[in-house]
């Protein structure tokens, strides 16, 4: 799932990076391996106004999150700063709202039972990391370092947890099929995923192919980038239902989405269909943007990135 910024190995495990399913991978968002240094305070980092491009603090940014009812937080998957900002912000936020969920784009619609399990205590933390297969999303046992401290959070606070996701399969027969195999489908398994009306042709998908071309060369087809984009659009319109679906929650007032940031940037795919699905929805859009120099100031390139952009620091160094 992700980014401009997609980093592509032959690693195991994940279903959501952009072009892995074009590229032949079945499992795999990690990256190269690297010596983390320990994450950054989340609430030291540069934090600007996405729109206005003045800087704001971390208690504007909670007041700001408390005060709306979809919080999508995206990320680059192997980013300890951006993993810390989402943890500190979903912590601050369990501690004076009751009826808040967590939601992952890093687990799928069918691993719910799994999640249900995992929080009633049934299964232990390793068997569910094991049958969802998640130990190595964003790097080498990069759930343990990642995901599972806002997991464990979410238990702490009685709190759900969002299998957001459609299951890799459906996903990679959405790009080598087509929707019209998916929607001949029993009613059963069209549970697991959705799919969107009409794919993008906006800018969303210019810079979906743009990605494609430079990883790929300008010499790939329209075709093959078209039939890789019904991949990415069948994550966004699954992400998307299932954010507003537990709005419908009578018990559930605030979702924190957490999602590669392709998903989100610039009015991504996931955001456009949360609008769609539900117009009304108060939505704060945060981007987490790693970059190695400090940052004063909001970089051109990043205005409108999302509501607010958070700039975190490469801190890692190579073996």
């Amino acid at each position: 799932m992700n980014q401009l910024l997609i980093r592509i190995t032959n690693s195991p495990t994940v279903a959501g990076v952009l072009l892995v399913i074009w590229l032949g991978l079945t499992t795999g968002c990690t990256t190269s391996q690297k010596t983390p240094s320990p994450p950054p305070d989340p609430r030291s980092l540069p934090i600007f106004d996405g729109t206005t491009e003045a800087r704001i603090s971390w208690s504007d940014l909670v007041d700001r999150a408390n005060a709306v009812e979809v919080i999508v937080i995206g990320e680059e998957h192997d980013d300890p700063g951006a993993h810390a900002v989402q943890l500190e912000l979903l912590k601050t936020i369990l501690t004076t709202d009751s009826a808040a969920a967590l939601s992952l784009e890093m687990l799928e619609r069918d691993e719910q039972v799994l999640v249900d399990a995992w929080l009633a205590g049934s299964i232990e933390t390793d068997d569910f990391v094991e049958q969802t297969g998640s130990r190595n999303w964003g790097g080498e046992e990069g759930w343990y370092r990642f995901y599972q401290p806002a997991l464990d959070a979410a238990r702490s606070s009685d709190a759900p947890i969002i299998a957001a996701n459609a299951p890799r399969r459906y996903v990679s027969r959405a790009r080598k099929e087509g929707y019209g195999v998916l929607q001949s489908l029993p009613e059963a398994e069209r549970d697991w995923f959705d799919i969107p009306p009409a794919l993008d042709d906006g800018p969303y998908y210019d810079r979906f192919a743009e990605t494609m071309r430079g990883f790929r060369g300008d010499e790939i087809e329209e075709d093959a980038i078209i039939a890789t984009f019904r991949s990415q659009q069948v994550w966004d319109a699954t992400m998307a239902r299932s954010v507003t679906m537990a709005m419908q929650d009578p018990e559930i007032d605030r979702v924190i989405h957490f999602i590669g940031r392709f998903h989100s940037d610039l009015e991504g795919g996931t955001i456009g269909e949360i609008r769609r699905l539900r117009p009304e929805t108060d939505l704060l859009v945060i981007s987490c943007v790693r970059r190695s120099d400090a940052m004063n100031a909001l970089d051109p390139e990043d205005i409108g990135r999302g509501d607010v952009v958070v700039y975190t620091p490469d801190s890692t160094s190579a073996d």
